[in-house]
């Protein structure tokens, strides 16, 4: 999946959606890890087969414990089905891979876990998603073994194995992030249920990923902005400029470019004044 966007000197970049399978998982990782200690931003979205568990009640009503016993048992009881990952520098420039910045790469893994056939899921979540373009028939044939990924992604060093590794300095952004990171936190402890309460949870985010920005919280500092991913992109002028929603290697860059934009218009293009947004997760921590 590729698209194009305007470049330095008025050039025009590819920006290229790199699917990745079991076959090339390897492959693909040795680039990332390549990437790392230039491209120390992390934009990610995650998609997954829908809620089992709802309450009636608005979340913002409900008491944080709550929200997250809700949280967990839909993620212990359903599986990933795509990560995508946009690597980015200070910047704002993605990994060009030897192009000499002609392309832009970001990265979308599928997962072999979830099966439709058999593993409970939300029908309605499941056909938006297909509409979008996900074969559902390929996963189970072609997908990542989830503890491979995970394995190769504790070696990339993008998150962390414990509170002596290298120096975390990875900074990690997501859109209404508390399944993202639930999702993740599943899938790089092999599979194991999500903690009990809501503080270990917390903790198990701080540890693996450090520096964490969710954009529905920072977006309580932009007038103007409400909704969605789709509807704050438009509302800022940000197209989406590879592949389609819903799928989570492009809804991964679309991430990174109304993180950049929002920055820009709203918080004079400087980090320290996002600093008042990191580690808050939207739908956790704040409704």
């Amino acid at each position: 999946m590729s698209s194009q966007r305007g470049g330095g000197g008025g050039g025009r970049q590819h920006l290229v959606v790199r699917s990745v399978w079991a076959w090339n998982l390897e492959y693909e990782f040795s680039i990332i890890a390549s990437l790392v200690d230039r491209f120390s931003y992390v934009a990610f979205d995650t998609e997954f087969p829908g809620f089992l568990y709802r309450t009636r009640r608005p979340h913002r009503l409900l008491p944080p414990s709550l929200r997250y016993a809700f949280l967990k048992a839909n993620v212990d009881k359903m599986e990933l089905v795509q990560l995508g990952l946009t690597l980015f520098d200070a910047f704002g420039d993605l990994p060009d891979i030897g192009t000499g910045g002609r392309v832009g790469f970001v990265w979308e893994f599928n997962f072999r876990e979830f099966d439709v056939r058999r593993d409970p899921h939300a029908s309605d979540s499941v056909d938006l998603l297909r509409s979008s373009g996900i074969d559902f028939d390929r996963l189970p044939l072609y997908g990542i073994d989830s503890g491979q990924f995970a394995a190769h992604l504790h070696r990339s060093t993008l998150v962390a194995h414990c509170r002596f590794c290298r120096p975390h300095s990875t900074r990690w952004i997501a859109f209404h992030s508390c399944y993202d990171f639930a999702y993740l936190i599943k899938v790089l402890g092999f599979g194991r249920p999500l903690p009990n309460t809501l503080d270990e949870f917390l903790g198990l985010v701080n540890l693996l990923f450090g520096e964490t920005v969710d954009l529905k919280h920072m977006m309580r500092g932009c007038k103007g902005l409400s909704g969605g991913l789709e509807k704050v992109a438009s509302t800022l002028g940000v197209p989406r400029q590879a592949g389609k929603s819903h799928q989570a290697g492009s809804d991964s860059l679309v991430t990174c470019q109304v993180y950049l934009k929002m920055k820009q218009t709203f918080f004079d293009d400087q980090d320290a004044k996002v600093a008042c947004h990191r580690g808050i997760i939207y739908g956790l921590q704040a409704c």
